[in-house]
């Protein structure tokens, strides 16, 4: 949109009467700015922010986020140990990339367009990344921008395995976009049972 008006940051920061680190720090994905904020820097380049509710697509990567992030949390009262809680994100994360798979190539980039929010576990947000990188990737498609974020990625290195003696074989048959999350799970270990 700036680059749309022949802005700089500076010139649109003045007109929105915010800090240009501001500008700067939202288009490089380092901040997400508030709807207020974002209205106010949209209007000050004369466009204006539309809100509409949409039902959410239960197989996109937003509803998958939001599933994998509620099995993790799970409630206050539900008493799971963290282990099944484990357990329960990876079920999730396998039905939707079992989903992905089930797609036609056209179908697949309207369902991992929009960037689900962070599921707040960096090991998590990097394993969703890689699913939607891998399946594009099979389909001949270029990944959404969104898995490219760096809050995306894990290093050191996940194991998906607790058992050190399978982490060689995890490295060395783990899918290509899974190994550049830093998401170290066998290709077996991927395919649902």
């Amino acid at each position: 949109m700036r680059h749309d008006q022949g802005l700089t940051q500076r010139a649109l920061a003045q007109r929105a009467g915010v800090p240009q680190p501001t500008i700067a720090e939202i288009e490089s994905g380092r901040r997400e700015p508030s709807l207020s904020l974002l209205s106010k820097i949209a209007e000050s380049a004369g466009v204006a922010v539309d809100v509409r509710l949409v039902p959410l697509d239960p197989q996109s990567a937003l509803a998958a986020a939001q599933q994998i992030g509620q099995r993790l949390t799970g409630s206050m009262h539900d008493g799971l140990p963290p282990k099944t809680r484990e357990d329960g994100a990876l079920r999730s994360a396998l039905d939707f990339r079992d989903a992905l798979r089930r797609l036609p190539r056209e179908d697949l980039s309207l369902r991992v367009a929009a960037p689900p929010t962070l599921i707040g576990e960096r090991r998590w947000d990097a394993f969703l990344a890689a699913v939607v990188e891998d399946e594009c990737a099979r389909k001949d498609l270029a990944p959404p921008r969104w898995t490219s974020d760096p809050r995306r990625f894990v290093r050191p290195f996940w194991y998906l395995s607790k058992v050190p003696e399978l982490h060689t074989w995890e490295l060395a048959t783990a899918p290509g976009a899974f190994v550049r999350h830093g998401v170290l799970a066998a290709e077996e270990e991927l395919e649902s049972v």
